[in-house]
């Protein structure tokens, strides 16, 4: 069969009418809702402020799954109204792993007010990526409704709030090891309402990585098993015995994420983990470590304590809050650190999807340039 020149254009036109066409996501018969206690539950489906909406109420209807789509390049448009944590989840390879954007209406006109996250293993580590890049201000309220549109080409996103032109956020995304994958909303810590959901495919846009820093950041480690939650220093330095005893050490190396985020490595993230690391000098010199933790953390060089804090630690993570000397030896020198995450902080661990867990789990550390 012989197909024509006016049915090329055709096709091509409908093709390009598909790919950009809006279609309602979210419906009833679309998705599946999961309480915090990974419970399937009903779907609510409830009119707020003159909008049918979808509730989330952070506990009992935590998150809603949408079946049947997979996307790699996309856009999701959406009303929200939230109390304290609205968001969307995509490339989600489960209901553990995916990519989370949010927003915290009760924290509009803040730096605060958007923010993205990585999810590793059901891993929330919002103290991890902040401010100035991974959380970004918006002019939103808690529990009114605004207007958002989640833009994804390839690696990058972009945020767009009550249909300003400019995005509100344009990064770089960490992504997950999967492709495409599933697309969900969460709520946290409060009721969210989610209002004319439409998706619709995006063409394929390839975004060039920004340069990687120059600073000393320290992100190639061998990190042991998991060990139970210990707290007492002389509990620290019997996991580091164990782990040198084992033997059992895993390679990471993530350079274009400064932070050492163990949540990427442990199926359920809720103990201590011993990382370390060899510093090489031509000589015995002095230098300074900058550092931040979350929890709890001992550090030492050449088996000798530099650094030990033993209360629990939870606020934002930055480059620098704290700074130790290094007396390097001339040749190799072994950094260790012995960390414990944020789920002392929640009592038992951070509940999420049916188990309690460390949901902020590492540090950064960097050379002085």
């Amino acid at each position: 069969m012989k197909i024509s020149y006016t049915n090329l254009q055709l096709i091509a036109l409908f093709a390009v009418v598909t790919l950009s066409a809006q279609q309602p996501i979210f419906k009833k018969d679309q998705c599946t809702i999961y309480s915090e206690d990974n419970e399937r539950v009903a779907y609510t489906d409830t009119i707020f402020q003159g909008k049918r909406a979808l509730k989330l109420d952070g506990q009992s209807r935590a998150i809603a799954f949408l079946e049947g789509i997979e996307a790699t390049n996309f856009s999701v448009e959406m009303d929200i109204a939230g109390a304290v944590m609205s968001g969307l989840g995509f490339h989600a390879k489960d209901g553990f792993n995916y990519q989370f954007i949010y927003f915290r209406p009760g924290m509009g006109g803040t730096q605060e007010a958007i923010q993205y996250i990585p999810i590793y293993n059901g891993a929330l580590s919002w103290v991890f990526y902040n401010y100035p890049t991974y959380e970004t201000t918006a002019d939103v309220k808690s529990l009114e409704w605004f207007h958002a549109v989640f833009e994804v080409r390839g690696n990058n996103l972009k945020v767009f709030v009550n249909d300003e032109k400019e995005p509100k956020m344009d990064i770089i995304l960490f992504e997950n090891p999967v492709k495409g994958g599933k697309l969900l909303l969460r709520s946290l810590f409060g009721p969210s309402y989610f209002a004319n959901v439409t998706y619709r495919l995006l063409p394929e846009e390839k975004v060039a990585a920004k340069n990687k820093s120059k600073s000393k950041f320290l992100t190639k480690w061998e990190i042991s098993g998991e060990f139970s939650r210990a707290t007492p220093a002389s509990d620290f330095e019997k996991i580091l015995k164990q782990a040198n005893t084992a033997k059992q050490w895993k390679p990471i190396d993530v350079p274009e994420d400064n932070y050492v985020n163990f949540a990427r490595y442990f199926d359920y993230p809720k103990g201590v983990v011993v990382a370390k690391t060899t510093i090489a000098s031509k000589k015995a010199v002095y230098e300074k470590l900058h550092f931040d933790f979350v929890g709890r953390v001992q550090l030492l060089l050449n088996g000798i304590p530099l650094f030990d804090y033993h209360k629990i630690r939870f606020e934002r993570m930055f480059d620098g809050t704290f700074t130790v000397g290094l007396p390097l030896e001339k040749g190799d020198n072994e950094l260790t650190v012995i960390a414990e995450g944020d789920a002392s902080f929640f009592g038992k661990g951070f509940r999420y999807l049916g188990r309690d867990q460390h949901t902020n789990w590492g540090f950064i550390a960097r050379l002085e340039d």
